[in-house]
Formats: structure tokens, C-alpha cells, sequence
């Protein structure tokens, strides 16, 4: 009978396995995706996590944002993630994309080195849907949210963002409001004006 290697794979702390040829493999805790209340499909944790865990990378193909505009352009849904100053975004690929939005997350994201982690920003429980804000910055769409938290603020833009396009709106409205009065301005002259001529 053989006897057992010194690298044979165990638990530690930190939460890592040794090869035989001694690398250091990262574990992350146990995942799986399925149906959501939230959205269509979520990733939910199989096993009790660590707040401060490092659960997942957000991976894909990394492309322009103009890009990722025109390959999504029209479609309802999109996995794009902005890294860095958001020129470029990630075209997510993988369990990451599947981790949904929430007013009141569990996780959150953080860039290191060009690459995004998702991480837990609290103990979760088995069972538990994995959320993140999502902040978005940048569209047309409403981008209504459907968490359900208590402080749920309606919409995945950030806060600044819902500020922004408030005031655009609130521009257009007066902007439509000065058309409307100056095309009403208008016509009144011009009744007035065409009926003048008429008179005999």
C-alpha cells in the first residue's frame, strides 16, 4: 500500500490547496446559478461566507465601450462591465455575470490591476442570492430595479447618475414647454395676421 503524500490536498484557513508541485490554487467558496426572484437567473452561495471572501472574477472579453454599445445596441440586456475610467468594458462571460443587483447588496466589487473581483461585504448564508450595486453611469434605458430591499431607490443607476438625469430631464421639459408657448405665440399672429388680410 502506498503511503500518503505530504501534499496531499487539506483544509486551511486561508483557504488553499497545494499541488504536488507546490502552487498555490485559490478556493473560492461554492456557488451555483439559478432561478432568481430578482432577475431571471442568480448565482447563490451553497455553503456560509466569509464577509470579506473574495468570491469571484468578472471575466470576458475586454472590448471599447463604443463597442460593447453596438454589439448590445437594441437588446434588453447587456453583461458589460466598466473597468477603470470605463472606456473599456468587459463583456462578461462566466458565474460573475449571473451575480444581480441590489440596493442593498451583500457583495461588492473591486478592481485590482485591471481585473474585478466580486467579494462579500458581509457574512452570507447558505442559500443566499449574491448581489452588488451596480452604479451605473451611463445609458438611455431606465434600468428599473427589482431587488425588494427596504432602501431600494427604483433604478440601478447610481445615486449622481438618477441626479443627472433628473436635471436633463427637467432641462428637456422646460426646453419642450418654451417650444410649445413659442409655436403657440405663433399661430395666435398668424390668425391674427390671416384674418386681417381676409377682412373686406
Amino acid at each position: 500500500m502506498g503511503r500518503k503524500s505530504d501534499f496531499s490536498v487539506r483544509k486551511c484557513p486561508q483557504r488553499l490547496r497545494y499541488t504536488a508541485e507546490s502552487r498555490r490554487i485559490v478556493i473560492f467558496p461554492r456557488l451555483i446559478i439559478r432561478s432568481s426572484d430578482i432577475h431571471a437567473a442568480g448565482c447563490f452561495a451553497l455553503e456560509p461566507i466569509v464577509k470579506g471572501t473574495r468570491l469571484l472574477e468578472y471575466e470576458g472579453e475586454r472590448i471599447t465601450k463604443d463597442e460593447g454599445d453596438l454589439r448590445y445596441e437594441g437588446r434588453p440586456f447587456t453583461y458589460l462591465f466598466g473597468v477603470g475610467r470605463g472606456d473599456i468594458v468587459i463583456d462578461g462571460h462566466g458565474m460573475a455575470m449571473f451575480v444581480n443587483h441590489s440596493c442593498q447588496p451583500n457583495c461588492e466589487t473591486d478592481e485590482i490591476d485591471g481585473r474585478v473581483y466580486i467579494a462579500a461585504i458581509r457574512n452570507i448564508k447558505a442559500g443566499e442570492e449574491l448581489t452588488y450595486d451596480y452604479w451605473l453611469y451611463d445609458g438611455d434605458d431606465d434600468a428599473p430595479c427589482h431587488c425588494g430591499s427596504k432602501k431600494c431607490r427604483g433604478s440601478m443607476y447610481s445615486p449622481g447618475e438618477l441626479k443627472k438625469k433628473k436635471a436633463r430631464a427637467a432641462r428637456k421639459k422646460r426646453q419642450l414647454e418654451r417650444q410649445m408657448k413659442t409655436a403657440a405665440k405663433r399661430s395666435v399672429r398668424s390668425k391674427a395676421n390671416g384674418s386681417g388680410l381676409t377682412k373686406r
